[in-house]
């Protein structure tokens, strides 16, 4: 009786496989590129001063592939988040085809793209929203979660979710 339960068992795992054949049509699995989004300095977070001349700020914000080898998007476009309302989203560079693109904000086109003049407790976020084929992962999007969002903690390796600009 012994021997017959081993014999069972083997068998048992002989014959267990996993297959679910290929994956349905309807099931769509694309492959979304890390982009990263950091100052050059390789931090995520700047102050903008009203004291001296918050005129003369620029800062420098480098977006790029996480993984060098990885396929690049389509494009992306650079948007602008401010105070942290996804409701309060502009384009600040529309198309960018290449990766690393270096540019530096001033506070000029901060007022110009929002239509107000900086002040104390202001934030700006930047990020890009990522093309991929004819689908657009959104950094801001109005509802859920952007494709900015990242993965918690991965600020320690040098990964960026988006560039935040604070006034004080």
């Amino acid at each position: 009786m012994k021997h017959l339960m081993i014999l069972i068992v083997i068998v048992a795992f002989i014959s267990c496989s996993k297959d679910d054949g290929a994956i349905p049509e309807r099931v769509s699995i694309e492959d979304v590129p890390a982009v990263t989004t950091n100052l050059e300095s390789g931090k995520t977070v700047d102050t903008i001063r009203l004291s001296g001349s918050p005129g003369n700020y620029e800062g420098k914000v480098k977006v790029a592939l996480y993984f060098n080898d990885a396929t690049p998007p389509a494009k992306v476009d650079i948007v602008v988040r401010k105070n942290g309302a996804a409701s309060n989203v502009k384009l600040y560079k529309a198309d960018v085809t290449s990766l690393p693109v270096n540019f530096t904000i001033k506070v000029s086109d901060l007022e110009t793209l929002f239509g107000a003049a900086i002040k104390a407790s202001d934030s700006y976020d930047f990020a890009p929203d990522i093309y991929v084929k004819d689908k657009k992962y959104e950094a801001f999007p109005v509802t859920g979660i952007g494709s900015g969002s990242g993965v918690t903690g991965m600020s320690a390796v040098g990964f960026g979710e988006f560039v935040r600009f604070y006034v004080k």
